[in-house]
């Protein structure tokens, strides 16, 4: 049937014309793209898939990158550090050469100032893109701190909840450190003004009656009417008051004690006498006796104990006397030996301030009134709790008095600060008691668990001067070579695993591509045969709607 209305020919002519357009423009993108999904409408799923993936791809290329820029700050630390280790052999050979009998050490000192300033100049030179591994600013001596890490981006990391983040390696400049601002690099001094000088304990090992010795110089005569008066306080202590006695001496007191009726008082052999009288009249539980002067010149008087109160001490307090000269019977001398309140207690010297390190332990023994013997440890963070800071530092003997109390709570040990002595003893409020109610005590030297360090610097060795012997500088310059040769290690190590996870991280970008592709890539043969079978369809299709269109015609001529 033929319609002027409606040309069904023409239409599905035109339809299928359409259709192959469409088709022949999606298979001519491929073809000019090489992409099977360009797009999101071309496939959603594998569109979200393959950008994703290719943004992980970018962030691992960026990777990759630093990478290689970790990489170079390595290997321009591990080559240097290798070059320390050539500098450390030499310098140590002329320091075996400078043992030798009848050597000038004036000429080999030349030639390791000039190593010396070469590893200065090594150690500077180590820099790459402003970094250098080998030269730190650490204001604190790197021994007093944890670990100072700088860090190269390893990888680029998505994980299964989808959550991304960058993964990096930390180095421990420490360990590669060889000059630091604050000290404690591998060519540099552990020991020094940066740790402590820790002097031997003297130890007391004694205790008796509190006791003092006095000088007479006589002879004394007292009058009918003459008195000496004082008050004899026993056993006064921190934790006791001690009993006062008043004493009264006057000529009745003498001659009973003489036997005699002049009131002269020859010498210090007298002078015990009397004073035994006046103690035993008072009730004073005291004694006086003999000196060691042989001079008689000389007597001591001695407490007894025997008061009740924790002391163990005895003082001559407000004398007076009515005789000529205001004698005392020399009472009121300075005592050679003046002990009161005497324990067991042990004593140091603290020389110098230092600070901390992070890796040393100072350690002694404590033993009190027959208990168990106790180890106190002192470390970094006692020091940092004991004084409320964080620099590690102990400036005074206060200080490090205040830090060991600290580590020893509980125990039972108290301490004392005069000067720069400190001394320990026995805590009087946990064991009371002096003299010969003093509670036995002990305490060892003090002791670390290092037993040797490093104490110059590279750049202090002077085997002209006497500071340090040639086999002291010795040991030192092999302390630091083989720290010099375990940072090599540490940085050919870390070279190596940038290396690994930079062929890693290569691979990772190849296979991303490839999965990419699977998902996204046209296939080109298969786009190249179906373009040229579409455009064929094409032609076709034109000629087939031209065809169409000349029913129209027939009719116009059927008209005419």
């Amino acid at each position: 049937m033929t319609s002027i209305l409606t040309n069904g020919a023409a239409i599905s002519a035109l339809q299928t014309l359409r259709l192959i357009s469409s088709n022949l423009e999606n298979t001519q993108r491929e073809v000019s793209t090489g992409l099977r999904v360009g797009t999101a409408a071309d496939n959603a799923a594998y569109w979200s898939i393959s950008t994703t993936m290719h943004s992980d791809g970018m962030a691992m290329s960026a990777v990759s990158d630093a990478l290689g820029l970790g990489a170079a700050k390595v290997d321009v630390a591990y080559a240097a550090t290798s070059s320390i280790v050539d500098i450390l052999d030499a310098v140590k050979s002329r320091l075996v050469a400078a043992e030798e009998e009848g050597v000038d050490r004036s000429k080999i000192q030349e030639e390791i100032d000039q190593l010396k300033d070469q590893a200065a100049a090594v150690v500077s030179g180590a820099s790459f893109n402003g970094v250098n591994y080998l030269r730190t600013a650490e204001a604190g001596n790197l021994q007093a701190i944890g670990a100072l890490e700088a860090h190269v981006v390893s990888s680029f990391v998505r994980a299964d909840d989808d959550g991304v983040s960058v993964k990096r390696t930390a180095i421990d400049l420490k360990t590669t450190s060889m000059l630091n601002v604050g000290g404690g690099g591998i060519l540099q001094k552990e020991v020094g003004g940066d740790y402590p000088d820790l002097q031997p304990l003297g130890i007391t090992s004694y205790f008796h009656e509190g006791h003092e010795d006095h000088t007479f110089n006589g002879p004394v005569t007292i009058g009918a009417t003459e008195t000496i008066t004082f008050d004899l306080v026993l056993d006064r202590s921190p934790q006791s008051s001690g009993v006062t006695y008043p004493i009264t001496i006057d000529r009745a007191l003498v001659d009973a004690a003489l036997g005699t009726s002049d009131g002269l008082i020859q010498d210090a052999a007298d002078v015990r006498k009397i004073l035994q009288k006046a103690f035993d009249d008072a009730g004073a539980p005291a004694s006086a006796y003999r000196g060691g002067d042989s001079s008689l010149t000389t007597y001591d008087v001695m407490t007894l104990d025997a008061t009740g109160h924790i002391g163990s001490s005895i003082y001559f307090e407000n004398l007076a006397s009515d005789l000529p000269g205001g004698s005392v019977l020399g009472l009121d001398s300075s005592s050679a030996i003046n002990h009161d309140n005497m324990c067991t207690e042990g004593s140091t010297i603290f020389t110098r301030a230092f600070t901390m390190p992070n890796n040393l332990v100072i350690s002694f023994d404590v033993q009190i009134a027959g208990g168990p013997l106790e180890t106190v440890r002192i470390d970094q963070g006692t020091v940092n709790a004991a004084l409320g800071i964080s620099s590690a530092r102990v400036e005074t003997a206060t200080d490090f008095a205040a830090v060991v109390a600290h580590a020893a709570t509980g125990i039972g040990l108290d301490l004392k600060v005069v000067g720069s002595e400190i001394f320990f003893f026995a805590d009087q409020a946990i064991h009371p008691g002096y003299g010969n109610d003093a509670v036995d005590f002990s305490i060892s030297d003090f002791r670390t668990n290092k037993s040797w360090a490093l104490r110059f610097d590279l750049a202090e060795v002077d085997i002209t001067a006497n500071q340090f012997t040639v086999a002291e500088y010795l040991d030192g310059v092999e302390y630091m070579l083989q720290r010099s040769i375990s940072s090599a290690g540490t940085l050919g190590a870390l070279s190596k695993r940038i290396e690994i996870q930079t062929e890693f991280a290569a691979r990772m970008m190849a296979t991303i591509d490839s999965g990419i592709g699977r998902l996204v890539d046209a296939d080109m043969n298969e786009a190249s045969t179906r373009l040229k079978a579409l455009q064929t369809q094409q032609q076709l299709a034109i000629q087939s709607l031209s065809i169409a269109n000349t029913g129209a015609d027939h009719v116009m001529q059927l008209f005419r």
